[in-house]
């Protein structure tokens, strides 16, 4: 083990790639981080890609202004150009296993594993324990060597190919599935918690790929109340979660839920709540009024 390449504590592994980028994807760090509460990442600009596998807790990732809630099982990428931060729950907070990467083929292959345009969080049907397990080798030939960088670049197209191999599993399962009611459903509400704050009910039903109308019917007649309001009770639920567990601004809360205007915001919020985010944010947590998850 190389000491200069490699660093080890309590809360994480982390190993640096030092050698040149003469590859069309190559390897530039990867670790392990079993985060602290206050330990923020961000907000920054990458370079290349990041892509994190969640293992286990709960965590916020912030993209261009934009906050979607991420929890165990699921995957999220930083992007090159994109302004990122994200932090872990204070009451669950999350451990996860990354890989950074860049090079032309970098982006073309994040593309493959669903991660297009719009797109930083996905929900992996690969066992999230799969992710930790080649991190784990990789971190275990951290010699600087041409054997070891081989090594190592074998394990981070590894890396990538389960994320590619969990999308492809999933457009399969959406493709050889009887597209019950229940099927579109489950997909739809699966897009709604991964990007409430930046969606519309089209992009909903673009998602999936059925008429908005019928989809709006049967979104309805399956779950009770329309897309456009459960969309918007995610948003508040998430809303009241970052009152509750952060000291954010409630302006800065309001654009991370998806609302561009504060006073609509606080309006919505008082008319699920019963008071103003302000006085939500004042009242002793035991009062403070739960919306039931959805």
């Amino acid at each position: 083990m190389n000491e200069e390449n490699y660093l080890e504590t309590k809360k994480y592994r982390l190993l640096l790639e030092y050698s040149k980028p003469q590859e069309n994807l190559f390897l530039k760090i990867c670790g392990v981080e079993i985060s602290t509460i206050n330990k923020p990442f961000g907000p920054t600009i990458r370079a290349g890609y990041h892509l994190h596998a969640v293992l286990s807790g709960e965590g916020v990732l912030e993209v261009n202004g934009k906050s979607t809630a991420v929890h165990a099982g699921q995957l999220f990428v930083e992007k090159p150009g994109e302004m990122t931060y994200y932090e872990a729950n204070r009451k669950q907070p999350w451990t996860y296993c990354w890989m950074a990467f860049d090079g032309p083929l970098a982006g073309y292959l994040m593309e493959q594993a669903g991660f297009v345009e719009g797109v930083n969080v996905k929900s992996s049907y690969v066992d999230m324990n799969e992710y930790y397990k080649i991190v784990d080798r990789l971190l275990n030939h951290a010699e600087l060597s041409l054997a070891g960088g081989i090594k190592r670049l074998g394990y981070l197209y590894e890396f990538i190919s389960l994320a590619i191999e969990s999308n492809n599993m999933s457009e399969n399962h959406r493709k050889t599935s009887s597209y019950s009611a229940e099927t579109y459903i489950n997909y739809a509400i699966d897009f709604i918690h991964n990007n409430y704050s930046s969606i519309k009910v089209a992009d909903i039903s673009n998602f999936i790929g059925i008429n908005r109308s019928y989809f709006s019917t049967l979104f309805k007649n399956q779950v009770g109340i329309s897309p456009r309001d459960y969309l918007y009770r995610v948003r508040l639920i998430k809303g009241a979660q970052l009152l509750n567990d952060t000291s954010l601004p409630i302006q800065n809360i309001a654009e991370m839920v998806g609302y561009e205007n504060p006073l609509t915001f606080s309006k919505a919020f008082k008319s699920a709540y019963g008071v103003s985010p302000r006085y939500y944010r004042m009242q002793p947590e035991e009062e403070r009024v739960i919306l039931e998850s959805i």
